[in-house]
């Protein structure tokens, strides 16, 4: 596409810097908008997805005999949701009476503000999950099983709640490194499922700055 746009971007312009040739714009404008639509597509499929996973995940852990555990995941799903839903209407509300490039920058900077709500929810998601799920782990009638036995073969005299302190040592640790890096994995994750569309929103966002310069 880039070399086809080179072709024509050579026929002309209009004046005070705006693209003129009608296939050009055309191209641009058909670029862009199937990537905008595409992303949005994707963040709307994602709102669904965390509701049916919350859904699930309150059925099994119900029928797994740990109900409030489902209630609590998706009472911390649900902020999510609500965050998501409110950040697609902001990027449907963008103002499309603008150039394609202005558009595709006015999407991306919503993109990186976005990105930023959802980092500061992960970062108590995160370690509220892995507290919530260990939790029920130590509270359950298998959890009381392994720490008796951990008891009988590995006595200690540090002992609370009939849990031995070593075992809490390892879950401090383990709690402390989810709140350290539940950022990066938030990132991570979103890297892994939007990794390649961001790339080519960039991608096309330079492509049309280089061309625009070169008039």
């Amino acid at each position: 596409m880039s070399k086809s746009i080179e072709a024509m971007w050579k026929q002309g312009f209009v004046s005070e810097g705006e693209l003129s040739a009608p296939k050009v714009n055309d191209l641009y404008n058909r670029k862009s908008q199937n990537t905008v639509d595409k992303l949005q597509k994707m963040f709307a499929v994602n709102i669904k997805a965390i509701v049916i996973g919350a859904l699930v995940m309150l059925v099994v852990m119900s029928l797994i005999g740990a109900p409030w555990l489902g209630v609590y995941i998706c009472a911390l799903l649900t902020p999510l949701v609500l965050i998501a839903k409110k950040e697609l209407i902001k990027s449907h509300n963008l103002s499309k009476g603008q150039s394609s490039l202005e558009y595709l920058e006015s999407f991306d900077t919503w993109l990186k503000d976005s990105i930023n709500a959802y980092s500061k929810y992960y970062r108590f998601f995160y370690p509220l999950f892995y507290i919530g799920m260990v939790t029920q782990g130590l509270a359950s009638n298998a959890g009381g099983k392994v720490m008796a036995l951990l008891l009988k073969h590995y006595p200690t005299e540090y002992v609370f709640l009939d849990i031995p302190g070593y075992v809490w040592a390892v879950i401090t640790v383990m709690f402390l490194l989810v709140v350290r890096y539940s950022e990066a994995l938030y990132r991570l994750d979103l890297d892994i499922i939007y990794g390649r569309q961001f790339k080519k929103l960039d991608e096309l966002i330079a492509d049309m700055r280089a061309l625009k310069a070169q008039q």
